[in-house]
């Protein structure tokens, strides 16, 4: 028979790992920085080699979060969101909980989903978010414990949802830019929910990425400006001014105490789109002065035909090109390097380097071991020096083109990009591009991978893998 002693030493041990720190605790793993220190993955894998685990899962485009034994993520099938969990070890589905909505979010069909965010955990406990219908909170073995429900979120563009929340010190985040009711910088008690504060965004239309922690205070990307709030309060602190109209990514908090920003989108000040001319003279075959979907079909254009067709009359005119121009010309592509210490406006005093190379559409960047490392859709990696901003190489061509829209993430040494087509690069950081593998899973990758131990997992289109030394 076990002793008292033995007993609360078993109980005390389980508690002191329970409260270990999640290896991969929110979008981009700690802090979003998008580096995992210890974890040393296999650099070459794919369904025939290192593979430890594969198993189906909804479609969504989430990141895969840990906890423990516990991989979290959201889903979209049937018309019904969901939050579930599988089992670490090998991908057994514990459990899964639909979540209540009055409606879904309008969202991008061809590329986009409603299960976007990212969930986050404290390793006790699992949130998730969803521009359908706001926040909710269970333990590890799928309880709900608390809900914050929200409107169907009214984004522009009808686009969808792409920030995910995080948790601080007891704290849930979230950005949520919209035109509902419902917006605004959120901060939430852990344990219950309940609103500590919020506060007003009505300066800010746009904010795709997801918020970080950085020189004690909230950092996000939103249109035009990167701008940061006091994390006991909610005031603003303060703002660099500068970046493009339609930011998508996230910030990367360096090594170096630095905090790293790129942010592209078309048509900004110093790359603008064409003239609504210059498009009538390429698509326009029955020249009626305006652009319809079967004349744009195939195209970028046509991709975003209706988010851009204001009118609803099934076609791009004039005037819908001219306003969003005129719009997306505010802004500018922009690579920033921000020194710490600011307050108010530090757009001329803390910013150590900028530059314009590389900036990325929706692929976060990565500050990894002196260099910021950027991929470009198309398949085009750009890296600086972090010191002081001088380009180590520019638009090199990677082996897959493509949409990136997964974040490139680094363990062991190394750098795992995602390409939309399925391919997992490895590179060897440098000053040159070392890609030392090519991994092709055979399905579309949206979703940043995740580490923990020696494994890396991957959510593609229809399946989640885990690849590890067996």
């Amino acid at each position: 028979m076990l002793s008292r002693a033995v007993v609360f030493a078993v109980i005390l041990a389980a508690a002191i790992l329970r409260a270990e720190p999640p290896e991969w605790p929110q979008f981009r793993g700690p802090n979003c920085t998008g580096i995992a220190a210890n974890a040393k993955p296999p650099v070459e894998f794919g369904p025939e080699k290192n593979l430890l685990w594969k198993t189906p899962v909804p479609p969504g485009a989430s990141s895969p979060v840990i906890a423990g034994d516990r991989i979290f993520l959201t889903g979209f099938e049937g018309g019904k969101l969901a939050v579930f969990c599988v089992n670490r070890g090998d991908g057994a589905l514990l459990w899964k909980r639909d979540v209540e909505t009055d409606g879904i979010e309008p969202f991008f069909q061809k590329l986009g989903t409603p299960a976007g965010s990212s969930c986050a955990t404290d390793g006790a406990r699992v949130v998730s978010y969803f521009g359908s219908c706001g926040l909710v909170c269970h333990d590890l073995d799928g309880r709900e414990l608390w809900k914050r429900k929200m409107p169907v979120i009214q984004t522009m563009d009808g686009i969808g949802t792409g920030t995910s929340p995080i948790i601080y010190k007891g704290r849930v985040y979230l950005a949520r830019d919209e035109y509902g009711e419902a917006a605004g910088l959120h901060c939430l008690d852990a344990k219950t929910g309940k609103q500590i504060w919020r506060t007003n965004r009505s300066d800010v239309q746009v904010c795709y990425g997801t918020p970080v922690v950085w020189d004690g205070a909230l950092v996000t990307v939103c249109d035009l400006r990167v701008k940061a709030y006091d994390l006991a309060t909610g005031r603003p602190r303060w703002l660099v001014r500068g970046i493009v109209a339609y930011p998508c990514t996230t910030a990367a908090a360096g090594a170096d105490g630095r905090l790293y920003v790129s942010a592209w989108s078309d048509g900004s000040s110093n790359e603008p789109n064409p003239d609504f001319d210059e498009l009538l003279a390429k698509y326009d075959k029955d020249k009626d002065g305006k652009l319809s979907a079967a004349e744009l079909a195939g195209t970028r254009l046509g991709d975003f035909l209706e988010m851009m067709d204001d009118n609803k009359n099934g076609a791009l005119d004039r005037g819908e090109w001219q306003n969003i121009q005129n719009y997306m010309r505010t802004g500018r592509n922009a690579v920033l390097a921000i020194k710490p210490g600011g307050r108010g406006d530090i757009t001329e005093t803390h910013v150590a380097w900028k530059n314009e190379k590389g900036a990325a559409y929706v692929a976060s960047p990565l500050a990894f071991g002196g260099r910021l490392f950027l991929v470009k859709d198309g398949g085009f990696a750009t890296c600086y020096d972090t010191a002081g901003g001088r380009i180590l190489f520019e638009k090199q061509r990677l082996p897959e083109a493509g949409e990136y829209f997964a974040s490139p993430v680094a363990a062991g040494g190394n750098i795992y990009v995602c390409s939309g087509r399925g391919s997992v690069l490895v590179l060897r950081p440098g000053d040159r591009l070392d890609v030392i593998a090519n991994n092709k899973l055979g399905e579309p990758i949206f979703a940043t991978p995740a580490f923990a131990g020696n494994a890396i997992y991957i959510r593609t289109g229809a399946h989640l893998w885990a690849f590890g030394a067996k």
